[in-house]
């Protein structure tokens, strides 16, 4: 009898294990039967256009399912999208609280803050943004939406503070951005000195070197903003209108100023150099090869100013045509003064006057003189 005992005892777990497991299962499928109602639920709630009573409906499960992160992440990015930001928040708020892998708990953090960005909470986005930036996986992201922020709230200073993490990105945008925002620090005014150095941190940003080639020539030292100028028209030789005026008070030497009027019309075929070549010719004692320089470009490429300029060069050596191509010139002036003069090359904002921040995407730099038959 007793071994019959001892023989039956492993029939007596085996059952015990077999029946436990099958109740674990039960609960489990009916787990997953309740999440499957409420979800189900919820998305009727959606469908009807209550989405207050599906957002209490569906923020019910994030207790008993946390797996389905991503479903609640994209309900929650197209809640912003629609400028319902007050449900994205409930929902990055909900995630944001539940114990989550780090990563994952980060990337909610970002969404987080973009919703108190775009609701105009800028404190409580600030704040989300600050702790993020040593996360290094979304560092970029984060500080491009903290540089945001700052340029809509003017505060500068705050974002010259991430000149070191700008540093530990490859971002290019990033970059340009900072170095902006340096140069419109009103509490760390930069001089010649600072101008330079920030040149050399940050070269792809053209505006150090612009803004200290201007204050060179202030402080009548052309020789030195002349380095400056030239600088600018290296790295975007598209920019020789808004560049081309100032250099030409530096009072480079007659060769040399040829040589770079020649390279940019040329090579570059830039038309306010080639204007610039133009009227140098005509002041060294040859307007016929002055105007036929213009003649030759306009052959080449219509141009409206390369027009203008030529006819304003014929009533100098045609002084019997004068009235007539002066009335002319007064026509082509003011179709000029209705055409744009600059174009963001990121978005296409198109305007007349230059900015160094679009107001349109809010990138830097992008805003360039326009090309083309209207173009300089």
């Amino acid at each position: 009898m007793l071994e019959l005992l001892f023989l039956l005892l492993p029939i007596a777990a085996a059952y015990g294990w077999f029946y436990g497991r099958n109740s674990l299962r039960r609960e489990e499928l009916k787990g997953k039967a309740h999440v499957a109602k409420n979800l189900s639920s919820g998305l009727n709630f959606l469908l009807t256009d209550q989405e207050d009573k599906a957002i209490e409906q569906l923020l019910q499960l994030l207790d008993i399912e946390a797996a389905t992160i991503d479903t609640y992440l994209a309900l929650a990015n197209l809640f912003r999208r629609r400028g319902d930001w007050d449900k994205a928040i409930r929902i990055h708020e909900k995630l944001h609280h539940l114990k989550l892998p780090k990563t994952q708990a980060q990337q909610i953090q970002l969404e987080l803050a973009n919703d108190y960005f775009s609701a105009g909470l800028y404190d409580r986005a600030e704040k989300l943004l600050t702790e993020l930036v040593q996360a290094e996986q979304l560092r970029e992201k984060t500080l491009k939406l903290l540089f945001t922020l700052f340029i809509a709230t003017h505060e500068w200073h705050k974002a010259v503070s991430f000149s070191h993490d700008v540093d530990k990105t490859d971002s290019k945008s990033l970059r340009i951005a900072i170095a902006n925002m340096r140069c419109l620090d009103q509490q760390k005014p930069l001089d010649a000195f600072s101008l330079r150095l920030l040149s050399q941190q940050y070269p792809q940003a053209i505006r150090p070197k612009f803004e200290l080639a201007q204050m060179l020539l202030k402080q009548q030292l052309p020789e030195e903003a002349a380095v400056a100028f030239k600088a600018v028209l290296q790295q975007k030789p598209q920019w020789a209108a808004e560049i081309l005026p100032g250099l030409a008070q530096c009072q480079l030497p007659s060769a040399e100023w040829y040589q770079l009027l020649s390279q940019l019309a040329h090579k570059n075929k830039n038309i306010t150099a080639t204007i610039f070549l133009a009227d140098w010719l005509v002041q060294t004692g040859s307007p016929a090869a002055g105007e036929q320089l213009l003649l030759e470009k306009l052959q080449q490429k219509p141009n409206i100013r390369l027009f203008q300029r030529l006819l304003q060069l014929r009533q100098i050596t045609e002084p019997e045509h004068r009235a007539a191509l002066h009335s002319v010139e007064q026509l082509v002036n003011a179709y000029l003064e209705t055409k744009i003069l600059f174009s963001c090359r990121n978005c296409g904002f198109k305007t007349r006057q230059t900015y160094w921040l679009c107001p349109s995407c809010q990138q830097w730099e992008t805003v360039e003189p326009l090309s083309g038959i209207d173009g300089r």
